[in-house]
């Protein structure tokens, strides 16, 4: 694949993430030897198990999510790349203080060479833009878990459960599960009204075409579900139909858009400014209750990549527009 194609298969992914599944890893022994050493770890993923003999020291993670997790244990990672930085950004704010000296992996260059660079023990992938030739050359360099489930985007929680069996850290992985769905159960809590209410999840990324969320079982439609929201039947039928989790639509069609919460972004400020002047836009029921969360690009990859460090961001981001559509 070349670097142009990589870098759109990645960023497409940002807003075209498919259906999450459930994943299994298996628990580590408990009878460690008296060396203190640990036994090996089988962790069962969409493309077979992977073997992990001890607790990894110099783990590269690939991708926002795995980037994340990592992070999120308080481990510095060997090497990480991300999206937000392959389209131009800097590293996301809620991580960007935990990765230390961590190298950066240009995602648009040779992977293979610089994670090599990096004398990994373990490599962690995402379910997106990597092709399986690079990960059958990634996997001899080091155990490589490519996805859990198979899909796009894992359920986040997959993630910090397998890295709290591979890290020998259980307990770690539940405090950190625990501490987000608190926030998020708290936020469900103080916002009642939002129980069977619909929401819209949309991109505007070119001046005639806007990505519409349509699966409910999207990677970031569990935040939402656990908030008490829905897709609007109409849109989950067109992504059944169109076997898409997430669809173009034209501006012209602005009104599909309706439901209860709006959730959108755009590809540029400049595109940000037009939504307003769409036709339809004014009379869309989520506008009329200033029911609209308008996020910016690190915002809306806080969702689209959801982690257990980036969804108390996008919660912060989300208040005022969930506010309003529960009221």
């Amino acid at each position: 694949m070349t670097s142009r194609r990589r870098l759109t298969a990645l960023t497409i992914a940002l807003i075209g993430a498919l259906t999450l599944g459930m994943s299994a890893c298996s628990a580590p022994e408990e009878n460690d030897d008296a060396s203190g050493s640990v036994a090996p770890v089988t962790i069962n993923t969409s493309a077979g198990s992977v073997t992990i003999d001890s607790i990894p020291k110099r783990i590269v993670a690939i991708g926002d999510q795995w980037t994340d997790a990592v992070a999120a244990f308080g481990v510095t990672p060997a090497a990480y790349g991300t999206t937000a930085q392959m389209q131009g950004g800097a590293v996301s704010p809620w991580v960007k203080d935990k990765l230390g000296s961590a190298k950066q992996i240009n995602l648009s260059g040779d992977r293979v060479s610089q994670i090599a660079a990096a004398d990994p023990d373990l490599i962690l992938l995402p379910g997106f833009g990597v092709e399986s030739a690079e990960i059958d050359k990634l996997k001899a360099i080091a155990p490589t878990i490519p996805s859990i489930t198979g899909a796009q985007i894992d359920p986040w929680q997959d993630q910090i459960t397998l890295l709290g069996t591979i890290l020998r850290q259980k307990d770690k992985a539940t405090e950190i599960i625990d501490g987000v769905q608190g926030q998020v159960a708290a936020l469900k809590k103080a916002n009642p009204g939002l129980a069977g209410k619909t929401f819209t999840f949309a991109y505007l990324y070119s001046a005639d075409q806007i990505q519409v969320f349509g699966d409910p079982k999207d990677g970031a439609a569990t935040l939402f579900a656990d908030l008490g929201l829905t897709i609007p039947q109409r849109l989950q039928t067109v992504a059944a139909q169109q076997k898409l989790p997430r669809f173009p639509i034209s501006t012209e069609n602005i009104p599909e858009l309706n439901s209860d919460l709006l959730v959108i972004a755009a590809s540029s400020p400049q595109l940000a400014g037009t939504l307003k002047d769409l036709p339809g836009y004014g009379q869309l029921d989520s506008v009329k209750r200033n029911a609209v969360a308008q996020l910016d690009l690190t915002a809306i990859t806080a969702l689209n990549l959801p982690s257990a460090l980036s969804i108390p961001y996008a919660l912060d981001k989300l208040k005022p527009a969930l506010s309003a559509a529960a009221g």
